[in-house]
């Protein structure tokens, strides 16, 4: 049945006397005869118009110039596209025409064709809708509003849709677009290129299309779900950053308050990070790990935004009135001469600082520490030193009396400790006799383990076979009857003699002295 249809169409388009037998019509006209061209053209003209008198041959390139020499392509002149790449007439675009879904525009505009690029946006409307083959103007494009009516079509005082938009480009590149216009506006709307970030890299990211009120932009909570400082004033993002900077404002740019911590304000208060309730910056200790003040807290002794507290009774004295107050006008008014804010009990070597002289000559003694003796005179330096016989008991018990004072043999920061000659006490003893001519020791001497020892007898150095005279009689060994260890002479005088030798009484009594007549030299 679509066969008898078919031919007596093309008998009733032939009419003109070129009437080729049925037989003469090829089959595949079955599929062509639907396409645009032959459908437009059957029924006006004979077949052999375009075919000529051989049968159904391919008409020739110029063959629509025959009858259409006066149509004008301003959409494609010069050497654009034949007639029958827009008009085809075969048999594929036959089979497309049937369903409906042809566009033959999109056969070539699908990619791009020499400068026009491939056409994306509005491929789906009608082309002829804004676009004219054989009429010039060619373009007559409809107003974007005609469609778009709910889009807001001018921004800034531009002109409309195309400042923004490319009428066929596939997808809108905004933020490439929006760069390219605002690096060049005046004043506050200039954009640079420092706007981009890698947390911000598109300007949609916060500035939907179309919707170009400063009110509408997408507060940053959108994206950004942190939290912020509690207090009031850092609740807007904006009161830190600046929509379009790459860098937030400096701190200091609102807290102008003196800040000597070395490191940058946002290391103790975490801008959004998380504090505890009520906290206004990080504890101390989370960076401060090593404190040894006792159980004191750093903001007893540090201001959060002061320098380095001094260590005076000012400071110390909040909590070492007491000590602070002892100290005071002693020369260790000073609490840092001694001690440092977190090195713990101030350790001897402290006191060289000042004590040079002393602390050099006690080193490895045994009162290398200074607080051995020196236990309270710190905070109190009038108080004196312990006594010796705190720790030196033995040695202490052991000395004779009048020798209670160890100072007065022995240099305390003597670290020989050396004995004062005895002529320091005993000058007049020094000066004669024995204290004269020999060393106090060499009689005189105290072992601190069993106390004071007995000097020796006189024979131990004088020898009674080496002395002169009267003194080899054995009856004269007993030195002491005729000398005192610390008399300038000994006595020779007649009394003296006459202690011993009572029978001579009588013997030249007006004699004053026996040596005369009875040398001991």
């Amino acid at each position: 049945m679509i066969r008898a249809l078919v031919l007596a169409i093309v008998v009733t388009g032939c009419a003109g006397g070129h009437e080729p037998a049925p037989a003469q019509v090829p089959v595949a006209y079955l599929a062509a005869g639907a396409s645009p061209g032959h459908v437009a053209h059957v029924g006006k003209l004979p077949c052999a118009a375009c075919h000529g008198d051989a049968g159904f041959a391919p008409p020739p390139a110029e063959v629509c110039a025959r009858c259409h020499a006066a149509v004008a392509t301003p959409l494609h002149p010069g050497n654009g596209p034949a007639c029958r790449d827009c008009h085809p007439f075969s048999a594929a675009a036959g089979e497309l025409a049937k369903h409906g879904t042809v566009s033959t525009c999109m056969t070539c505009h699908a990619k791009a064709q020499g400068d026009k690029h491939a056409v994306g946006a509005h491929a789906d409307q009608p082309c002829a809708s804004c676009h004219h083959a054989h009429r010039a103007p060619s373009l007559d494009p409809q107003p974007c509003a005609k469609c778009h009516v709910a889009e807001v079509t001018k921004h800034a005082g531009l002109h409309g849709c195309l400042d923004c938009h490319r009428v066929h480009e596939a997808k809108f590149a905004a933020d490439q677009t929006c760069a390219s216009c605002h690096a060049k506006q005046p004043g506050a709307l200039q954009i640079t290129a420092s706007a981009h970030t890698a947390g911000h890299p598109a300007c949609t990211g916060c500035h939907k299309p179309h919707a170009f009120a400063k009110s509408q932009a997408l507060p940053c909570s959108t994206c950004h779900t942190k939290s912020v400082l509690a207090p009031a004033k850092h609740t807007s993002c904006l009161s830190c950053h600046a929509p379009h900077a790459d860098t937030p404002r400096a701190c200091a740019s609102c807290h102008r308050e003196q800040v000597t911590h070395p490191t940058a304000c946002a290391s103790c208060h975490p801008v959004h990070g998380t504090l505890p309730a009520g906290a206004k910056a990080l504890a101390c200790e989370s960076c401060h790990k090593t404190t040894t003040h006792a159980t004191a807290k750093c903001l007893d002794c540090h201001t959060a935004h002061g320098g380095k507290p001094a260590m005076t009774p000012a400071t110390c004295g909040h909590c070492h009135a007491s000590r602070a107050s002892s100290a005071a006008g002693s020369g260790h008014a000073d609490c840092a001469l001694c001690h440092t804010a977190h090195g713990g009990k101030p350790k001897s070597a402290a006191c060289a600082t000042c004590h040079a002289d002393r602390a050099r000559t006690t080193a490895g003694t045994g009162h290398a520490d200074c607080a051995s003796c020196h236990a309270s005179a710190t905070h109190a330096p009038k108080t004196p030193p312990l006594p010796c016989a705190s720790c030196h008991r033995s040695e202490a018990a052991s000395v004779p009396a009048g020798h209670k004072a160890c100072e007065s043999c022995h240099a305390p920061h003597d670290p020989k400790h050396a004995t004062p000659t005895c002529a320091t006490c005993h000058a007049q003893q020094a000066s004669t006799g024995h204290g004269h001519a020999v060393p106090c020791a060499s009689c005189h001497r105290v072992d601190h383990k069993t106390g004071p020892v007995t000097p020796p007898a006189c024979a131990s150095c004088h020898a009674p076979a080496k002395l002169a005279g009267l003194h080899r009689i054995a009856q004269h060994n007993a030195c002491a009857t005729c000398h005192i260890a610390h008399e300038a002479a000994p006595h020779a005088d007649r009394a003296t003699c006459l202690t011993c030798h009572r029978d001579r009484q009588a013997h030249e009594p007006k004699a004053a002295s026996c040596t005369g007549c009875h040398p001991f030299r």
